[in-house]
């Protein structure tokens, strides 16, 4: 056998130390690699962690406000379109000045109806005749009568009017009143009644039409809780200042009329039969 050459073996020493350091640099390396990539799985992991947290708080806050609705914010109530015929006397009656009540009424509620059918001078005997043809009569070729919804009635001034002050009986206004509220019901048009207003009285006597104007006032409310009408909207009070007996001055149309309301006088009715009747209109 040759004999062995330390020149072979020193070159064989600093290869196996060349490999060597090779080697664990190459595993320096990967490990630094291994280090790295798991540092960035440890990130990805927090950062989908932290995103599912912000989903589930999201979706959680979402259900909340669906259940209860956002704070501060009320849910908007449904709207409805209301077709009203209006009976009474002058004060209903566009052609004496009255009826604008109704005309507000339509400006807040424009795809809603409000027809009027006042006529000056009468009584409730007179209202309770017509009253059948003016809601559910034929109408007129250029003026169809329409399936109206709602109906307010609103009579008895003029009754009083004529009664005498010693002796005023409201009995026959009273039924006629209620002969009213029935036909319509009967035909399933909602009914709202409205109170007397405030309408004046003699001075220097005892009238006893104010007696029977509470009387009347105070039935009319029991009819809604009766169920006889649908709505009783109280306007006597609205329109009084001081003196309950007599229409304010601001409500008047003119300064020495005690019955016939102003531009005031009209939109306080108008904000009373909106507030408690028809506030979801459209």
């Amino acid at each position: 056998a040759a004999p062995t050459r330390c020149s072979d073996c020193v070159d064989d020493v600093g290869n196996g130390h060349r490999i060597l350091l090779a080697e664990e640099a190459e595993n320096l390396t990967r490990d630094r690699r291994s280090a790295r990539t798991a540092a960035n799985w440890a990130s990805a992991l927090r950062g989908a962690t932290l995103r599912r947290v912000r989903i589930t708080l999201a979706l959680t806050f979402g259900l909340a406000l669906l259940a209860f609705g956002a704070p501060g914010r009320a849910e908007s109530p449904p709207t409805k379109r209301y077709l009203v015929a209006a009976i009474g006397d002058s004060l209903t009656d566009p052609r004496s000045g009255g009826g604008k009540y109704l005309k507000s009424l339509a400006e807040r509620c424009p795809e809603s109806r409000f027809d009027a059918y006042g006529v000056g001078g009468q009584r409730t005997d007179h209202m309770r005749w017509r009253l059948a043809d003016n809601l559910f009569g034929a109408g007129t070729p250029w003026r169809p009568r329409p399936a109206y919804t709602h109906v307010i009635i609103l009579g008895g001034v003029n009754d009083l009017a004529a009664a005498s002050p010693r002796e005023a009986r409201i009995e026959r206004m009273k039924k006629n009143l209620a002969q009213m509220y029935r036909t319509a019901r009967a035909r399933g048009v909602a009914v709202i009644a409205l109170t007397l207003p405030p309408w004046g009285r003699l001075r220097g006597v005892r009238d006893r039409r104010v007696e029977a104007t509470d009387a009347l006032n105070g039935w009319i409310r029991q009819q809604a809780e009766s169920g006889l009408v649908d709505h009783a909207v109280d306007i006597h009070g609205l329109l009084s200042c001081g003196d309950d007996q007599m229409l304010c001055p601001k409500n008047r149309r003119f300064a020495n009329d005690h019955v016939h309301w102003g531009k005031v006088g009209h939109q306080i009715v108008a904000d009373a039969l909106y507030r408690d009747v028809f506030s979801e209109c459209r």
